[in-house]
């Protein structure tokens, strides 16, 4: 099943794409389908399955828990997984693409983008998956937007991990508002006095100086997210037949500026060039706002609490900028599993390991995911599921399966969650409303994949160095014309040529 690579941006700036994933997946451009037969029978034995996987926690999953058996028994496989921290994880991936020989049958790809990927994918080191999904009662209704999102020269190579559209918002230190007697920020400038007021008022009461309003780190998450505010294009702006990146626009020096008042207000930590995790000043107390996804408020903030069990952070709602409220609308999945050919040899043993990620898809694997073990977990009131308690669900069923989701849970049993799981999950499914999507995002430029990584680091250098104040204005425009002159033109040309061939279509 050839998936066209291109997507219609404005479904998803319209929320077409919603919390649920639509049905389909049939092939819809009358290929035959020589290649797939049905799927394989179940086997008495359990499927034996490696795979390399990355972990966010402290520790990674234990497979010995009763959840990650019982998500053994369910699927009727054997997991043996290589367990590699976030931090390094695409590094590692990297260096295991590069002696093909070692990789797992199962290998989860956090950048699908990335060129590495992209030529093996091409010289044939992945199996093509597009023909094959058609025929797995779960696989067969994943999203096609989304299989576009991630397809290859309009080919599916994997299958992707649903995540909402828009999932990135703001997590707030609820008691220092309180403290401070301020509301909750609705505007920009608003979240701007917030961060000061959290920076300099003593917010926790200590009596010290010693807090920062935000932390940040070397991540462009926080960035994009305030440059979607300022009214911002989501990495690249599309009109008339010309890609502009972002770092083109207006908004974009006026987001840089921001920021740079910001630095030299000292409201955020100084040391975010080298800062890899924007969560450790969180959980030290030492920084009252965050900004990334809605849900890291589910399992990234244990520190904190075991710190100060008194503390409270609250989701809330995107603030408006200068065009309303904006969100960086993203690509709908987080990572992909990708099936290499050096570790499944034959369409029987790739139909195996298809097998296994379609009983993913399964209720009971969904409900053990979404809610956990029954009287343990969970229990049912009234045919809906109802938490015993969110954080022991957190330490003993979330950090331990989330890395093996695939579904997005619509099988798993209603219920009553905990209140702020409730708040952010409605506030997810709000964003969606407000994405901006990224008009370049199922685009291929072959210039990007060879110099793409070069090109981003002359931008994300002067970005750097002007909020730290070492570049005026004009250094970064000097900047962008490095950008354009050592492939930067040829990236936008490519792009407008792609987008000629598959969006106008």
């Amino acid at each position: 099943m050839a998936i066209p690579r291109y997507l219609k941006q404005g479904l998803l700036a319209a929320g077409v794409l919603s919390l649920v994933i639509t049905s389909a997946c049939a092939s819809s451009n009358g290929e035959t389908n020589e290649g797939a037969a049905s799927a394989p029978a179940e086997s008495s034995s359990p499927s034996e399955i490696t795979m390399m996987n990355q972990y966010l926690t402290a520790e990674p999953p234990n497979m010995d828990s009763e959840p990650m058996k019982l998500l053994q028994e369910y699927t009727n496989a054997s997991l043996n997984v290589t367990w590699v921290p976030s931090s390094s994880y695409s590094e590692k991936v990297t260096a295991s693409i590069a002696v093909a020989g070692d990789l797992p049958k199962l290998l989860l790809v956090k950048d699908d983008r990335n060129p590495a990927i992209i030529d093996a994918a091409r010289a044939g080191l992945f199996w093509e998956l597009g023909p094959y999904l058609k025929d797995y009662p779960n696989l067969q209704s994943l999203d096609p937007a989304r299989l576009s999102n991630i397809s290859i020269d309009g080919k599916v190579y994997g299958v992707y991990r649903w995540r909402a559209i828009a999932r990135n918002g703001i997590i707030i230190r609820k008691d220092w508002l309180d403290n401070l007697g301020l509301q909750e920020p609705k505007t920009i400038d608003e979240l701007l006095n917030v961060i000061k007021a959290f920076t300099y008022d003593d917010p926790d009461k200590n009596g010290k100086n010693d807090t920062f309003g935000i932390s940040f780190d070397s991540n462009s998450a926080q960035f994009n997210h305030f440059l979607s505010i300022m009214g911002g294009p989501n990495l690249w702006a599309y009109e008339d037949g010309k890609m502009t990146p972002d770092f083109m626009t207006k908004p974009y020096m006026d987001t840089l500026k921001m920021l740079k008042q910001m630095y030299t207000d000292k409201v955020f930590n100084s040391d975010f060039p080298v800062v890899k995790d924007r969560t450790v000043l969180i959980n030290q107390g030492k920084a009252g706002v965050y900004i990334g996804a809605y849900d890291d408020l589910n399992a990234r903030f244990t520190d904190l609490f075991k710190l100060n069990p008194d503390a409270k952070l609250d989701p809330i709602p995107n603030v408006s900028g200068p065009d309303g409220i904006r969100v960086q609308g993203g690509t709908g999945y987080n990572s992909v599993f990708m099936i290499p050919k050096t570790s499944v040899k034959t369409e029987d043993d790739l139909k195996e390991v298809l097998s296994f990620l379609d009983k993913l898809g399964d209720e009971k694997v969904q409900n053990l995911m979404s809610w956990g073990i029954e009287d343990k977990h969970y229990k049912v009131e009234s045919s809906k599921a109802v938490r015993v308690d969110e954080q022991i669900y957190t330490n003993e069923v979330y950090n331990e399966l989330f890395q093996l989701m695939v579904f997005d849970g619509k099988k798993a049993l209603a219920g009553d969650l905990d209140p702020n799981v409730a708040k952010y999950n409605k506030l997810i499914q709000d964003n969606e409303q407000y994405a901006v999507p990224n008009p370049a995002l199922p685009l291929l430029s072959q210039t990007y994949m060879e110099k793409g990584s070069q090109l981003e680091q002359i931008i994300m250098d002067a970005r750097t160095k002007f909020i730290i104040g070492e570049l005026d204005e004009k250094g970064f425009e000097q900047a962008i014309a490095n950008w354009r002159k050592n492939g930067g033109d040829q990236v936008i040309s490519e792009y407008e040529s792609d987008y000629a061939k598959t969006m106008n279509k």
